[in-house]
Parts: C-alpha cells; structure tokens; sequence
C-alpha cells in the first residue's frame, strides 16, 4: 500500500504518521491483535443448551472476567470465563467435561440466580480434560463455568450428555458375591447417593456416591475380610432392606484388610463410598479370612518355683488384633489372653500342658500349646564356720555347710579371703551333696594364717556355691557367706631358760 501527501509543515508529517501507523496496525503481519470476547463470556449470556447431547467448541482467548463472577472452584488461579446453561428435563446423572481442549481447564457447576450461585456437588474438576459428573434433578437449571487456568483461554471443547448410572448404584440393586475372593474396580462417577442410605464410621461425607453388593446368608458361621484400594471407604452392614442395615464394620482406604464374622442365616451388604473423582482406580477385595496363626513368647524359658513366668501373644496379621482368648496354665488356673504380658508362678516342679486358647475379634479361634517345665535347682549355704582368732603360722579348720533339698547335685565351694581391697583365692573342694528333706554336707577346709594377716590384724573369709554346668541355682541369694573377721596376732615368742 502506497501513501502520499502534499502537505508541508511538521502538522503534515505527524498526520501522516499517524495514517501509517494504523496501516499498519492492520496489515502488517506478526502484529497481536485484542481477540474479541465470546458470545458466552458472560452468566447473563450463556450458551443455551437445547437438548442432549450437546458439544461445542470455541475460541476463548478473549473471554474475560466479571467482578461477581464465582470463585468456589476456580480459585484465583483461574482467568477468563465462558458460561453454558442446561435446564435438566429428568432425574439422573449429567456428565460435563473439556475434554480435547487445547489448555488447561477449570469446570464447574452451580444452581441459583446471578450473585446468589450455590455449588453443586461433585461439580469442580480441572485439568486438560477436566470432568464432573453429579446427580440433576429434573426442573433445575445448571450453570456451567469454564476458565482457564495459566493462560486465560484458547480452543475450549465442551460437551454434556446425560450418563447412566452404575448397575449396583441402588442397594436394591446390589451385584451378589458368588464366589469368593471376589474383586471389582467400581467407577464411582456413574454412581450417586441413595435417599435413606445408612450412615458410615468411615466415611465423613455422606453425600459421595456408593455402589452395593451383597453377601447371601450361609448355612455357617465364618469369617470374611473385606479390603477397598483408593480414594474410598468399604463399610459392612447387616440386614434385609435398607431401613434396617446395621453396621458391622468398615475401613477408610489403606491396602489393609479388616475381618468380620458373618453369622449363618443373615444377609450382609456391602457398600463402597468415594468421590466421583478420585485419586487413580478404586479397588474392592472381598475374601475368606486366614487361618488365625498367633505367635506366643514365654520368659524365662528356664522356670522354678521362685520366679513368675511371662505369657504374651499377638499376631502379625493386623485383622487379628486386638488377640483375646484364654491363656490355660495347665495347673488348675487360667487369666485372659491382653495386650500386656500375664505373669503366673508355678508352686512345684513339673511338665505343665499349658496353652493358649487364642481369639479374634471377629471370632477365630486357634489354640498353640506351649507346654511348660518348671525345674528348680537350688541349694543354700547353711552354716560358715571360721576361728575367731588365731596366730601367725598357725592352721586353723574352716568349714562350710552346704543344704540340698531337690535333687542329687555336684557343688563346688570356693573359699577366697579379703586381702585390702580384693578377694584373693583361698582354695575350692567338689562334693556330690544328695538331696535330703533334712541334714547338710559339711565342705572342711584348713588355713594357715601368714605374715600379711598378722600384719592386717584380721581377716574375712567368703565362702561361694555353684552347681556343675549345666544346672543352675533358681536362688542364688544363699549362696554366697562372708564371715566376722578373724582376729589374727603375731606369732608366740618363747623365753630362753636360765
């Protein structure tokens, strides 16, 4: 394009400047120019939703913002705004979504008039292929945002369809378990909240969808584990309809199972609860529970008659904790199987059938015998006989007493003295001591006392029992004895004849 001017004068060139520029401004190219706003930018001019299925696509790079628009879902990182707007014509589930969108997404629904919008459930999502799906009911009006999250739009593709509902979405329809394990990965996005649906300990919105399957009564009694995977709750309830459901347990998800005793004859339902967006697949287990397999630990496993041995139990399977149950200690007595070990003393010596009779929470039973044998070994120092005094190189006896009531044993006697600050070894004697009801083996030793103790003035003797490996004294209290120290002088001195 070519511009010419016979005007004169800076008033001239600035006039002509001016036609250049926007020239320009219109033909140039590489030059940005101000996208025009959609004909939805606006809650007061959505896009009319007719009927179903419904998609559009268009071009968001000019879509703005208004001051009230909602920010419940998008957050103040969203920017640019379009609307839909859909009057729902039955009850049942809609599913939006931006799916094939060329940016990042946020997507959400609300009921109400301009400035008095309430959220709809399960109805924000964002992402490239942002998604809600939520329960509409027939007569209500819903008003779809669209924003941009990063860049303020771009090639937005909408669409909305109604969606059915999962076929175990009502108790009434709940999948029957036929066969155990039994697995399932239920989409909670084509699941809704059913009026009436009993309460959970282990859900804490009540309004997130469910699905439902159900367990036949048995003929028997048996123990069952039921385990959820993702974004979700399993609860187990007992009961024929859904008025009179009672719970029986639950679990939030963890990977861990938890077991329940299903008595014969009664129906059981269970229910898996989520959002209808989750955190990756939702997954449900339902199993026989293992065999109860505790483990039992037993201290000291050398009894007597004189200590009390310690009984504990657990398991390592998490479903069988807290243990319970009976512990039998095959003397005529028994306590109950706790957390914290259980202490019981046995009167005699003996092999005792003691055992566990263990229980679970949810009502198996295993027993593990754990018999015990109580043998006490034990023989005491009866009397220690040492002089009161003595002189410098003389020999004085030194004895030690030694009692055995139980069994035949092989003692040794060790014999030191206290030299300053140190026992020093005096001698040791082996005897074979029976056992007797009454009477004592004497252990003789002799002495002779030196220059040292004379030097000291006096001296203390020890006398320590032991049994021959590998018996060992149960009470080893008496086996020790220090003596009152012997008075010791110096040697006589003789006087010469005349």
């Amino acid at each position: 394009m070519l511009f010419s001017s016979r005007s004169s004068g800076s008033g001239g060139r600035t006039a002509v400047v001016a036609v250049l520029a926007a020239a320009l401004a219109t033909a140039v190219p590489g030059v940005a120019h101000a996208a025009a706003a959609p004909a939805n930018d606006d809650f007061d001019s959505p896009a009319a939703v007719a009927a179903l299925p419904f998609t559009a696509q268009e071009d968001t790079g000019g879509a703005t913002e208004a001051a009230d628009d909602p920010v419940w879902c998008e957050g103040d990182a969203a920017s640019g705004t379009v609307w839909f707007r859909y009057t729902a014509t039955q009850d049942g589930l809609l599913r939006a979504t931006t799916t094939g969108s060329d940016h990042r997404t946020v997507l959400s629904a609300s009921t109400g008039a301009r400035g008095h919008l309430q959220p709809v459930a399960d109805g924000c999502d964002y992402g490239t292929d942002a998604t809600i799906t939520f329960r509409a009911t027939a007569g209500t009006t819903y008003s779809f945002q669209v924003s941009g999250i990063e860049t303020p739009g771009g090639a937005l593709s909408f669409a909305l369809d109604t969606i059915a509902p999962a076929a175990n979405d009502a108790f009434a329809d709940a999948e029957p378990v036929t066969a155990l394990p039994f697995t399932r990965q239920p989409d909670l996005s084509l699941a809704s909240t059913e009026a009436g649906e009993p309460a959970s300990t282990c859900v804490d919105d009540e309004a997130q969808p469910s699905v439902w399957y159900s367990l036949p009564a048995a003929d028997a009694a048996r123990s069952l584990t039921a385990r959820v995977d993702g974004a979700a709750a399993v609860t187990v309830y007992a009961g024929n309809s859904l008025a009179e459901l009672t719970q029986v347990t639950c679990k939030r998800s963890s990977g861990d199972p938890v077991a329940f005793g299903a008595a014969a004859g009664t129906r059981y339902a269970v229910r898996v609860t989520g959002p209808h967006r989750g955190y990756g697949p939702v997954e449900l287990e339902l199993a026989t529970a293992p065999p109860l397999d505790p483990y039992v630990y037993v201290s000291p496993t050398s009894a007597t008659v004189f200590g009390n041995v310690g009984f504990s139990a657990s398991s390592y399977q998490a479903i069988d904790r807290p243990l319970g149950g009976t512990w039998d200690f095959g003397d005529g007595k028994s306590a109950p199987v706790g957390e914290d070990t259980v202490y019981h003393r046995y009167a005699a010596d003996g092999v005792y059938p003691a055992a566990l009779h263990a229980k679970s929470p949810d009502g198996r039973t295993k027993t593990v015998d754990v018999p015990i044998t109580v043998l006490t070994h034990d023989v005491g120092i009866a009397k220690f006989v040492v002089p009161t005094s003595a002189r410098q190189g003389e020999s004085k006896p030194i004895s030690v007493d030694v009692t055995n009531t139980r069994y035949a044993e092989t003692v040794t006697v060790a014999l030191s003295k206290l030299s300053g600050d140190s026992w020093t070894d005096v001698g040791q004697l082996t005897l074979q001591v029976p056992a007797r009801a009454t009477g004592k083996v004497r252990f003789p030793f002799s002495y002779t006392f030196g220059p040292g103790d004379a030097l000291s003035g006096k001296v203390a003797f020890r006398a320590d029992v032991r049994l021959q490996y590998p018996a060992e004294d149960a009470f080893p209290a008496d086996n020790t004895a220090v003596s009152i120290a012997t008075t010791v002088k110096p040697p006589a001195t003789r006087i010469a004849a005349v």
